[in-house]
């Protein structure tokens, strides 16, 4: 069977079309992520008594379950059990009205805050604990600390591994046709069950993620780029 460029570009056109629904799932996730796994970075680095443990334990637990079982667990308890809080509630939303786009968010934000707090810890201990103990010297306060010396010497040395959790929340968005989302991997799977073309329709989700992913790529070098001017400009 010869590959046709035709069905692929057709493939191509229709997926593209749900590019933006890939994107707002990812970016959302990324966004919720970072505060979450922020917040456990830093409970983690400042050892909260009984918080921090429990939070690793947590980390440690999540880090080994495979995304697709998030999703499925979130999907079936939610279609048990969301009719229930809603009229406990006294909301007039039921599942059958839920978009299933915000059961992929929340897996995916999962996801998100693992990696983000892992990132986040071995940024700042990237920081050298010398500049903590200046701080503190100078009457600064823990958030003092965290605003003017952790996060900004942090954030620079993070860019480039923030920017592959983006782009493998992109790829790990194609699980959510599993909840009856349709985005770009789905898309391309419809047009491809017309005709019974798989291959010509992966090629072109895969053309579209590579392009999504070089993108993301080339913008983290710049962001990268431009924040360690701005912080050497701020050392000198």
């Amino acid at each position: 069977m010869s590959f046709q460029f035709s069905i692929m570009i057709d493939a191509l056109k229709t997926a593209s079309h749900y590019i933006g629904t890939t994107l707002f799932m990812a970016i959302t996730a990324l966004v919720i992520g970072l505060v979450i796994g922020l917040g456990i970075a830093l409970i983690r680095l400042y050892r909260v008594k009984v918080i921090a443990p429990i939070l690793q334990g947590i980390v440690t637990i999540l880090k080994g379950v495979p995304i697709v079982l998030v999703i499925l667990a979130l999907y079936l308890v939610s279609a048990k059990q969301f009719d229930i809080w809603a009229e406990s509630m006294h909301w007039q939303l039921r599942f059958k009205d839920f978009n299933m786009v915000w059961i992929a968010i929340a897996a995916l934000s999962l996801l998100s805050a693992i990696n983000s707090s892992e990132i986040f810890r071995g940024a700042f201990a990237a920081v050298k604990k010398g500049q903590f103990d200046a701080a503190k010297s100078i009457g600064m306060t823990n958030l003092q600390v965290i605003r003017r010396v952790l996060l900004p010497q942090a954030l620079p040395i993070s860019i480039p591994m923030f920017s592959n959790l983006l782009i493998s929340l992109v790829k790990a968005s194609a699980l959510a046709s599993m909840v009856s989302v349709v985005d770009v991997f789905a898309a391309a799977k419809i047009t491809a069950q017309q005709n019974y073309r798989f291959l010509e329709a992966y090629v072109a989700v895969a053309i579209i993620y590579w392009m999504i992913s070089l993108v993301i790529e080339k913008g983290a070098q710049l962001l990268e780029e431009r924040m360690s001017r701005k912080l050497r400009r701020a050392t000198l």
